[in-house]
C-alpha cells in the first residue's frame, strides 16, 4: 500500500486531488477553519484596545562638536551632510538602556544597590522587554528623520512615554556629546588663575606705587624727552648768556664814553624882582627921612644914617638894574638813558638766565638721576608686569572657554543640538490594536491556510486508496469495477461499474449520494474478480 501512495504522490497535486481531499477531509477543514476564527473573534474583542502616539526626529549638523584643548578653540562653521552611519547611531542611542530604562521602569533609578536583588532585576528586565514590545522605531527611507512611536492602553500614557522618552533621549545625547564637568572645570580655573591675576596686579601696583611710576617703557620715553629738552634749554640758555655777555660789555663802554645830562634850554633876563624891592625900599627910606625932617635937622645922626641907607640902596639898585641873570634847563641824554636802560635790562635777563640755566641743570642732574634709577628698575618691573601679563591672558583664555562652555550649556538647555524634534508627540483617540476588519481578513486567511495545512496533513498519512484513479496509478492492473461502502443507516446503494462487460443495478441519482458516501472507502474488482480493498 505505500507503494501505492508512493505512485499517487508522483501524479502531482491537481485541482481534481484537492477538491477531492476537501471532499474526504471536510469535518477537519471545518472545524480547523471555525475554530481559528473564533480564537481570532474571542482575540479581538477580548484585547485591550491600544492607542499610539508618534513623533519624529530630526538629525542635523548644526553644531560641531567643539574639541576640547588648552588653547584658543576655532570653530569651523560648516554643517556638512548627515551620513547614515550618524542616524544610525542616534537609532542605536534611542534603543539603549541608558535611554529606555528610565521610561520604562521610573522606580527602578530610586532603588538602592543594596536592594536590587535578582528578583527585583528580572523585574525590571520584564518591564524593559515590555515597553520594548510597545516601542517602535523607523528611519525615513533616504531622510535624516526617525520615526518613534510608542503604543499604549490610552492615548495620556502613550503621549507621556513618548515626552519622556523624548526628554531621557535629549539628555543621553547632551552627555554624549559634550563631556561631564567642562562647565565647571573652565570656571574653577577661571577663578584660580584670577586669583593669581589678582596677586600679581597687587604686587604690580605696590611696586609702581613705592617707586611712584606707572609704566616703566613710558617713563623712560619721557624722562629721555624731558632730559634731551633740558639739554636743549641748556644750550640755549648758553648762547643766551654768550649774547648778553657781549651786549652788556658793548653797553658799558657806550655808557662810560657818553654825558649822563644835556643842556636843553639856556634863558638871559634882568633882574627885576631885586631891582622892584630895592625900589620899594627907597621910597620907604625917602618917605622916613621925610618924616624925619620934621623933627630932626638935616645934619642930625638919624638923618645922616638914613640918608647913607638911602645912598646904598641907590647904588643896589643901580647895580641891580644893570646886572641879569641866566637860566639854563638840563635833561638826561634819551641815548644814555635808552643806553642805561639796554644795559639794566642785560643785567637783569642776564641774571635771569643764569639762574634758568642753573635750575636746568639741576633738573637735568635729577632727571638723569632719577633715569638712572629707573633703568635700575628695569627687570624687576619687566617681570612683575610680566606675570600679571600672563596671568590676564590666561584669565581671559579660561574665560572664553567659560563662557563657550555656559554658552554650550544654554544651548543644551535649550535643545539647541544636533537632534531635534520634528514632530512632537501626537495625541491620538483612535486605537490602533485590535483592527477588526485587519483581524477579520487575517484571521479568515490564517484559518483558510491552517485548515488546508491540515487537510494536507491528513492526506500525507492517509495509508488507503480512496478513488480509481489512486488505484490505478497504484496497482499493475486496470480497475473494472468500484463498489462505494454501504452504511447501515443509509441503505444499499450500487454504482455502476465502469468498463465492464456484466450488468449492475442502475445507480441512484446524484442527489440521492450523500457526501459521505463519495468519501468513504471502495472495494475494487480486479479483470480476475478479486476484491481488493
Amino acid at each position: 500500500m505505500q507503494t501505492a501512495i508512493t505512485n499517487v504522490s508522483k501524479g502531482g497535486l491537481t485541482p481534481r486531488a484537492v477538491v477531492e481531499a476537501l471532499f474526504r477531509q471536510k469535518q477537519l477543514f471545518f472545524w480547523m477553519a471555525s475554530l481559528i476564527l473564533v480564537a481570532t473573534v474571542l482575540a479581538t474583542f477580548l484585547k485591550h484596545r491600544q492607542y499610539s502616539s508618534e513623533m519624529k526626529f530630526l538629525v542635523l549638523n548644526s553644531r560641531g562638536n567643539v574639541v576640547i584643548t588648552p588653547g584658543r578653540t576655532t570653530s569651523a562653521n560648516v554643517a556638512s551632510d548627515v551620513s547614515e552611519t550618524q542616524v544610525n547611531s542616534e537609532l542605536e542611542i534611542l534603543h539603549s538602556h541608558d535611554v529606555l530604562d528610565p521610561v520604562a521602569d521610573p522606580d527602578w533609578a530610586r532603588v538602592p544597590e543594596n536592594q536590587r536583588t535578582p528578583v527585583a532585576i528580572r523585574r525590571h528586565e520584564r518591564r524593559i522587554s515590555a515597553f520594548e514590545r510597545r516601542f517602535g522605531t523607523e528611519i525615513v527611507r533616504k531622510t535624516n528623520i526617525i520615526n518613534v512611536n510608542v503604543v499604549a492602553d490610552t492615548p495620556e500614557m502613550a503621549r507621556l512615554d513618548l515626552e519622556n522618552l523624548s526628554a531621557g533621549y535629549l539628555a543621553e545625547h547632551r552627555r554624549l556629546q559634550r563631556p561631564s564637568g567642562e562647565s565647571d572645570f573652565f570656571k574653577s580655573e577661571a577663578e584660580r588663575i584670577r586669583t593669581g591675576w589678582d596677586k600679581a596686579s597687587q604686587d604690580l601696583v605696590e611696586f609702581q606705587q613705592q617707586h611712584q611710576i606707572v609704566s616703566l617703557p613710558e617713563r623712560e620715553t619721557v624722562l629721555n624727552a624731558q632730559i634731551t629738552e633740558h639739554e636743549r634749554d641748556l644750550l640755549a640758555t648758553d648762547a643766551s648768556l654768550h649774547e648778553l655777555d657781549a651786549r652788556q660789555a658793548a653797553s658799558s663802554t657806550r655808557l662810560h664814553d657818553l654825558p649822563m645830562r644835556q643842556t636843553t634850554v639856556e634863558t638871559v633876563m634882568p633882574n627885576q624882582q631885586s631891582a622892584q624891592t630895592l625900589n620899594t625900599l627907597l621910597v620907604e627910606l625917602e618917605n622916613k627921612r621925610t618924616a624925619l625932617l620934621t623933627n630932626f635937622k638935616s645934619s642930625d645922626r638919624f638923618v645922616a644914617e638914613l640918608d647913607q641907607q638911602i645912598a646904598t640902596t641907590k647904588a643896589a639898585l643901580n647895580e641891580a638894574t644893570v646886572s641879569t641873570s641866566r637860566a639854563k634847563s638840563t635833561d638826561v641824554d634819551p641815548a644814555w638813558q635808552q643806553l642805561h636802560t639796554s644795559y639794566v635790562q642785560t643785567e637783569i635777563n642776564r641774571r635771569q638766565a643764569m639762574a634758568h640755566r642753573a635750575s636746568a641743570a639741576a633738573e637735568l642732574a635729577a632727571l638723569r638721576q632719577d633715569l638712572a634709577n629707573t633703568q635700575k628698575l628695569t627687570i624687576q618691573f619687566n617681570n612683575l608686569e610680566a606675570q600679571a601679563n600672563q596671568a590676564k591672558q590666561n584669565y581671559e583664555l579660561y574665560s572664553q572657554k567659560r563662557d563657550e562652555a555656559q554658552i554650550e550649556d544654554a544651548m543644551d538647555e535649550q535643545k539647541l543640538i544636533n537632534v531635534a524634534v520634528a514632530q512632537q508627540p501626537t495625541l491620538s483617540y483612535v486605537a490602533v490594536a485590535p483592527k477588526p476588519v485587519s483581524n477579520a481578513i487575517l484571521g479568515a486567511v490564517t484559518s483558510l491556510f491552517l485548515a488546508l495545512c491540515a487537510v494536507y496533513l491528513a492526506e500525507s498519512g492517509r495509508n488507503t486508496i480512496a478513488t480509481p484513479r489512486e488505484l490505478d496509478g497504484a496497482s499493475r492492473y486496470p480497475v473494472l469495477a468500484t463498489i462505494p461502502r454501504i452504511s447501515l443507516w443509509e441503505g444499499r446503494i450500487f454504482e455502476r461499474p465502469r468498463d465492464t462487460g456484466f450488468q449492475l443495478p442502475a445507480l441512484p441519482s446524484p442527489a440521492s449520494v450523500d457526501e459521505a458516501s463519495l468519501s468513504s472507502s471502495h472495494t475494487v474488482l480486479n479483470p480476475w474478480g478479486e476484491a481488493n480493498a
